[in-house]
């Protein structure tokens, strides 16, 4: 789903993605299975290996697969998950391929608290809040964010 445009007269005030920390585990990973899968192929590959060629390729294909599914994917979610506060309104895309827009303006947010990492955002008429982990600089976010409400006389 693609992001929403920006209205006339909307400023952005924070523009956030993941950090590139989230990809230290899948990188160490990475590293480690690179390592064990080719010291097996170039095993494979000496003269003296009673095993056949295509044993060799099928460890090729289990690398090219670890490598797809433990860090190339892990690193597109990262990079796709993005939290935009604007003058007018909060919008939050979640970290799957195909993962959902959230546009939420100020005048629906009852308030927004830290939790865990990430924000937990109160939107009137709704039973429980939003939940958009790992938001980078959650305290500064969530000051603006609190600022940027409509004063109410019940909050």
């Amino acid at each position: 789903m693609r992001m929403p445009t920006m209205m006339p007269g909307e400023q952005v005030r924070a523009d956030l993605t993941s950090s590139p920390r989230v990809m230290v585990f899948p990188v160490i990973e990475l590293v480690a299975t690179t390592g064990l899968l080719w010291m097996a192929i170039g095993f494979l590959d000496s003269p003296a290996s009673p095993f056949p060629d295509q044993l060799r390729n099928l460890f090729v294909v289990a690398w090219m697969l670890a490598v797809l599914l433990r860090f190339v994917v892990p690193l597109v979610r990262a990079r796709r998950r993005r939290f935009i506060v604007t003058n007018r309104r909060v919008i939050a895309r979640q970290a799957q391929l195909r993962g959902r827009v959230d546009s939420i303006p100020f005048a629906d947010i009852h308030s927004v608290r830290r939790r865990k990492g990430g924000l937990s955002v109160a939107i009137l008429g709704q039973p429980a809040p939003l939940f958009y982990p790992e938001v980078p600089k959650s305290r500064r976010v969530e000051e603006m964010i609190n600022r940027s409400l409509p004063p109410r006389l019940y909050r």
